[in-house]
């Protein structure tokens, strides 16, 4: 039975767009084989991404199960997906100029690092961080209780409500993750810089020039890891860590060679 996960999307396993040709469903499930496949591979999860691969390639390749899949794909992302998928075919069968795909990014990249097409898509989680105008509305509510609970007076204790009200949302930050992209698009390069604004429900998009971009090996406890440089408020890390630093330099290096970015070499 074919059944669309949007977690777990065909296309994007593969990195192709919902407008591909089988001979090209072909050559990218080659070259993710060569990639993923568990004696080529070194990453400890090269087996279930090669077998995802596998999978969404078998998938896709079975007419009658791909028109399925799109049917229930298209119902999941609404009217858009379809506008996009037909959009891509005109331009394919009128030759016009249409985004190119990435490659499959480098076997130690972890799962945060993914591929969609021609867009790279790393997700981080920020930590949460006490704010000290919570501290304070919590003890002015404490205080309150206390005036309440004294003076026996209704007000106080409405008051106290108030006051812990106001420190339970001060105490969520403005933001609970960031996710930033990186977009290739033919003739022009851009960067954005995404956070999710918990209070407001949304996202706020941010360009970064590209050019201020850069990958570097930084020291975190001894250890070393990769990092994208450049996007505001802090670096993008793509989840290596190490305690060889000759190891280090290399992943970051092979990290600037495929998002074509420069690599700095201090750690």
């Amino acid at each position: 039975m074919v059944r669309y996960d949007p977690n777990l999307d065909a296309y994007a396993v593969l990195g192709v767009s919902a407008a591909a040709t089988r001979q090209e469903i072909d050559k990218a499930f080659r070259r993710a084989a060569r990639m993923w496949h568990p004696d080529k591979s070194p990453a400890p999860d090269a087996a279930a991404r090669f077998n995802e691969c596998k999978q969404a390639a078998s998938l896709l390749r079975d007419p009658a199960a791909r028109r399925e899949y799109d049917r229930q794909r298209e119902l999941f992302l609404g009217p858009a997906a379809r506008v996009r998928r037909e959009r891509q075919q005109r331009r394919r069968e009128t030759g016009a100029a249409h985004s190119v795909p990435m490659r499959p990014p480098p076997a130690w990249m972890g799962r945060s690092v993914r591929v969609h097409f021609d867009a790279v898509v790393i997700q981080m989680e920020r930590p949460r961080s006490p704010s000290a105008s919570n501290g304070v509305l919590s003890s002015a509510a404490l205080i309150a209780l206390g005036a309440a609970v004294a003076r026996g007076e209704l007000i106080w204790f409405a008051l106290a409500l108030v006051l812990w009200g106001a420190a339970r949302v001060v105490a969520q930050p403005p933001h609970d993750g960031v996710l930033a992209w990186a977009r290739v698009v033919p003739g022009r390069r851009e960067a954005e810089y995404n956070t999710l604004d918990a209070r407001m429900a949304r996202f706020r998009r941010q360009e970064v020039p590209w050019s201020q971009l850069v990958v570097s090996v930084a020291t975190d406890g001894g250890a070393y890891r990769i990092l994208i440089r450049g996007f505001p408020e802090e670096a993008i890390p793509v989840l290596l860590r190490t305690y060889d630093l000759g190891e280090a330099r290399r992943c970051a290096r092979e990290a600037g060679e495929w998002l074509d970015l420069p690599f700095e070499r201090a750690a």
